[in-house]
């Protein structure tokens, strides 16, 4: 079963959590890796697959790929294409009972075209989601209006994974979602506070990911 992962926004640890997913997982479950729409020449596949050490063969080949680091509806008409949402929609439900991770681009709707948004493409495609959140300020409000909007559509969420800093709001944070949305909790983790280097993320990082060995089952049952 494909797994869609998005986040309540830009930069809120999507790529991270997938790092995370690929570098644990990859090897035991066959588990790959697909970006469908990447902006920007940060390609969050090659940071993947930097980080993790993990061979070529456990990442698919980015659908889009525009050079502006902006939604993709802007991205593409910066470069005179429109995003097939149709295909790529049909692409995704093919692929659908396949063990993938898909990436989306920044939260729930961000537009791929004018009229098309994140939320659009996994209702069709018909992906189960994995919302990823915040720990810090305003957390709350983004997180239960995204879980509200995917909710709306019939959307499956397997549940919130919560990426950030240690503060002093994390818990409640945590905690008030979870019992307002009564949803589940597939776990939290703390930000480094530096960039990594590939042995220290494997060798450390990686260990302190899902200690319980839970999502395996969650995920990909």
């Amino acid at each position: 079963m494909s797994i869609f992962v998005t986040g309540t926004g830009t930069d809120i640890g999507k790529t991270f959590f997938c790092s995370l997913m690929m570098a644990k997982y990859a090897e035991e479950l066959g588990l790959k890796y697909l970006k469908p729409i990447q902006t920007g020449a940060d390609s969050d596949r090659v940071k993947i697959m930097n980080l993790t050490g993990l061979n070529e063969s456990y990442f698919l080949k980015n659908y889009y790929t525009f050079e502006l680091p902006a939604s993709p509806h802007l991205a593409s008409e910066m470069e005179n294409t429109t995003v097939d949402t149709d295909e790529l929609s049909r692409h995704l439900f093919s692929i659908k009972d396949a063990k993938i991770l898909v990436e989306g681009a920044g939260g729930v709707y961000v537009p791929l075209n004018r009229y098309y948004f994140t939320a659009d493409l996994v209702e069709q495609a018909k992906i189960p989601l994995v919302l990823v959140a915040s720990t810090e300020l305003g957390t709350i409000n983004h997180t239960l209006l995204s879980i509200d909007a995917l909710r709306k559509r019939d959307i499956k969420v397997l549940g919130v994974y919560f990426i950030g800093p240690e503060n002093p709001l994390r818990s409640d944070n945590i905690r008030t979602i979870i019992e307002a949305a009564e949803i589940g909790l597939l776990g939290t983790f703390l930000l480094p506070e530096r960039k990594l280097s590939r042995k220290e993320f494997l060798d450390k990082v990686v260990k302190e990911f899902d200690p319980d060995r839970i999502l395996p089952d969650l995920l990909f049952p």
